[in-house]
């Protein structure tokens, strides 16, 4: 479902938009709006993620956990690298 929204967008970028639309990058005004969004969206859940990455690594407990599971695996990898 789609909804009717009114933002109010500076005028450069609208103008830019309106040439990258007429330049093909999009069919619509509206096309572009939200695949612009949709990236924007996407980037923030990045970012997110990259946080609680960050975050977990600086944490003593979770990385001894880390180093203790990866110990455990390496004799089933190194079974893997055999001949």
């Amino acid at each position: 479902m789609k909804s009717k929204v009114t933002y109010q967008i500076d005028e450069q970028i609208l103008a830019s938009v309106r040439h990258a639309v007429e330049e093909g990058a999009a069919r619509s005004m509206s096309e572009f709006v939200q695949e612009a969004l949709k990236e924007r969206l996407s980037q923030l859940r990045r970012d997110e993620i990259r946080r609680r990455i960050e975050s977990a690594a600086a944490d003593p407990l979770f990385m001894e956990d880390v180093r203790e599971t990866t110990q455990a695996y390496e004799p089933a990898d190194a079974e893997g690298l055999e001949d």
